[in-house]
């Protein structure tokens, strides 16, 4: 039977999914009782393959996979990179890959007391429901089951999704939240009705409303799905690129406007 470490070196990756301490803020959903993972592509066309369909120059500038330590960016782009081309080159490879270690997160978050989360687009936009592929048998046969798409292959897994691809309609275990940018006013209006949750970005400063609905501040722990409805989701611009954004894809809270103002 293929072991995760023989998949692993088949493909040439030391591994898909972050770490659940990887990055701080997912590290928050222990707050809400998740264990989550992350699965980072290269954002945008990085790698010669459009990940992010609908990306907007504001977000393709402000990336988040341009904020962090500097001194890390050129192994965290090369890794996404390769990630991202096993993705295109071999989508059976790459998911079967996916799906045991999705299986592996599943046990360590029962070993934790935990539910398990994990989100498939930390730095890019994947219309995940509708990516087909075949389970290898002995990857069904230690998965204990079968389906053609990995999140109806994990339904006691919460995957969650920020997107800017309107119309998304998802499983029920896979939670989406629409992302504002400088140029999509009317497909957020329209997930607006539709009763989805609207991700915006602001200056530090988070203000009481935006859009017309509460801001929550989704910085707080990064597990979407315990988000109550029918809220902006705040969030603070990250990295130098977003903190000096002049697109309009950073919003100007009114407590800010009225200081450049004076």
């Amino acid at each position: 039977m293929s072991s995760l470490k023989q998949l692993r070196d088949r493909a040439g990756l030391r591994s898909l999914l972050s770490r659940p301490d990887a990055n701080p803020k997912v590290a928050k959903n222990k707050k809400v009782g998740v264990l989550g993972a992350v699965l980072h592509l290269a954002p945008g066309n990085m790698s010669g393959r459009e990940t992010c369909p609908k990306r907007s120059p504001g977000c393709s500038a402000a990336c988040l996979h341009f904020a962090g330590n500097p001194v890390t960016l050129d192994a965290k782009t090369k890794s996404r990179v390769a990630k991202t081309d096993l993705f295109f080159r071999d989508r059976n490879l790459f998911l079967n890959l996916l799906a045991l270690e999705i299986a592996a997160h599943v046990r360590k978050a029962g070993r934790e007391g935990m539910k398990p989360g994990v989100r498939l687009n930390g730095t890019s936009d994947i219309v995940w429901e509708k990516r087909r592929f075949i389970l290898f048998p002995d990857v069904a046969a230690k998965i204990g089951r079968t389906a053609d798409n990995i999140i109806d292959l994990f339904p006691e897994v919460s995957f969650y999704d920020y997107t800017k691809i309107p119309g998304r309609t998802p499983p029920a275990n896979y939670h989406l939240t629409f992302s504002e940018s400088e140029i999509n006013a009317g497909d957020v209006a329209a997930e607006m009705a539709r009763g989805m949750n609207i991700a915006s970005v602001f200056f530090q400063e988070l203000p009481a409303q935006h859009l017309g609905r509460p801001v929550i501040d989704g910085d707080e722990h990064d597990f979407r799905p315990a988000d109550p409805r029918g809220v902006v989701v705040g969030l603070k611009a990250k990295g130098n690129f977003a903190k000096a954004d002049r697109s309009g894809f950073v919003n100007e809270n009114e407590k800010r406007t009225n200081f450049l103002a004076m």
